[in-house]
């Protein structure tokens, strides 16, 4: 029975992150995401139904769009796998819950943030707006944490980004504003464990770039996919690594 609901929970992330593509592709070149059938971006060919069925489809057709047989973007099935891996994780984590639900609909907007961050440099507030309501239900409703935790949380990281901001011009508004939502959704505990995670991935990433030469030294480079992973592993398991830490220091 568990593994039919494991695989029901992942079938149902992996759906949802075919519709995240949409989104990711449409909200920046302000097209409708609502209106009007997906295309193949070449030769705008509509894609039929049973184009869309989540990785499935993507491996039956070969990476290949059926009419015009232009690669399509290995993304694609990446991103509904790692929505489908996502959901499955918070379920695992929290169970049938609505901590999971939470945690569902984090991970679902942290790839959003993500992909949009990576395409172009820019992390849209609606999606600020978005994990502000998220974290005022949590608090609310879910977090055992107190209220002045939460609000720390939302200066703690978002401050000193903002003071780096300003003295070197070299963090964007939106890693900013995303810390300092994400903040008050977690706790400060948690925020510090996601900015960790983030500065860590980021860094190794950016190391790696200037390695093989594919950037230089003042190339931007965007910061807010790797918050969002370290926000994501913060909000399963950021108070377990929080306490974990502490206790090495006791």
């Amino acid at each position: 029975m568990d593994i039919v609901i494991n695989i029901s929970v992942f079938a149902f992330g992996a759906i949802l992150g075919s519709f995240f593509n949409v989104v990711i592709f449409r909200l920046p070149r302000k097209y409708s995401i609502t209106h009007g059938t997906s295309f193949c971006p070449h030769c705008k060919h509509r894609i039929m139904p049973l184009e869309l069925v989540p990785i499935l489809s993507y491996l039956f057709l070969k990476g290949k769009c059926a009419h015009c047989h232009a690669p399509i973007s290995i993304r694609y099935p990446i991103i509904e796998f790692i929505t489908g891996l996502s959901f499955l994780f918070s379920y695992l984590r929290f169970g049938l819950s609505y901590a999971s639900i939470i945690a569902m609909i984090l991970a679902s907007l942290c790839i959003i943030i993500a992909m949009i961050d990576i395409d172009t440099m820019e992390i849209f507030d609606r999606f600020h707006l978005m994990i502000f309501a998220l974290a005022l239900v949590h608090v609310l409703f879910i977090s055992q944490l107190d209220i002045v935790s939460h609000l720390i949380g939302f200066f703690i990281i978002s401050i000193p980004l903002y003071v780096i901001a300003v003295i070197t011009n070299g963090i964007g508004g939106g890693d900013i504003k995303l810390m300092a939502v994400s903040g008050f959704l977690l706790g400060y505990q948690a925020t510090l464990v996601a900015f960790f995670f983030g500065a860590v991935f980021g860094g190794m990433v950016a190391v790696y770039l200037l390695l093989t030469k594919q950037t230089q030294m003042k190339s931007l480079m965007a910061f807010g996919p790797y918050l969002c992973i370290g926000i994501y592993i913060a909000y399963l398991y950021g108070m377990d690594i929080f306490t974990w830490y502490m206790s090495l220091l006791t």
